[in-house]
C-alpha cells in the first residue's frame, strides 16, 4: 500500500502538481547527529514533515553542502522507497528504524534518475546527505542517528 502512495506522490510530483513552489523553499531545519565508527557527525538537516515536503524533496536544489542535508519523517514507520526525478546532484540516503539505527543506505544516487531506491524493512526516517558523504564519513550499517522526534522524549 505505501509503495503505491509513494509511487503516486512520485508521479504528481514529477508533473509538478505536488510542490506549491518548485523548487520548495527552505524547511524547517534541526541539529542531528550520525554515530559511526566512534565518531559523531552533526548535521544541520531541514525537516520533510507533510506529504508535500516529502514528495518535493531536494529536487531542483542547489547541491547539499558539507554538514547539510534533509531528513524526511516517515513515521508510522513502514516501507520507504525514493527517486532523484528532478534532483540535480547525486545523493546518498540512509534509512533509519524507529530507534534511529540505520538499515539500509543508498550511495550516491543518481541526479534525475526515476529508478525506486529503498528498502521494505520498517523505516521511521530517510536521511539525504550529499553523494560520497556515506563513504567519506564511514557510515554504515547499523550505525545511529539522533532522530528530534526521539530526543523529545
Amino acid at each position: 500500500m505505501l509503495v503505491l502512495l509513494l509511487f503516486g506522490l512520485c508521479l504528481i510530483a514529477s508533473r509538478g502538481y505536488a510542490c506549491a513552489e518548485f523548487p520548495q523553499p527552505p524547511l524547517p531545519t534541526a541539529t542531528i547527529t550520525v554515530t559511526a565508527g566512534g565518531s559523531a557527525h552533526t548535521f544541520m538537516v531541514e525537516l520533510a514533515l507533510t506529504d508535500e515536503q516529502k514528495a518535493c524533496g531536494l529536487m531542483g536544489r542547489k547541491p547539499l553542502a558539507a554538514g547539510q542535508g534533509m531528513l524526511f519523517d516517515m513515521r508510522p514507520a513502514d516501507a520507504a522507497f525514493f527517486w532523484m526525478d528532478n534532483t540535480p546532484e547525486p545523493l546518498d540516503m540512509l534509512f533509519v528504524d524507529s530507534a534511529g539505527t540505520v538499515i539500509h543506505i543508498e550511495q550516491n544516487a543518481v541526479p534525475f534518475s526515476r529508478r525506486m531506491r529503498g528498502t521494505r524493512k520498517p523505516v521511521a526516517a530517510v536521511l539525504e546527505l550529499a553523494g560520497g558523504s556515506a563513504a567519506r564519513l564511514g557510515i554504515g550499517i547499523d550505525d545511529q542517528v539522533s532522530l528530534p522526534w526521539n530526543e523529545r522524549r
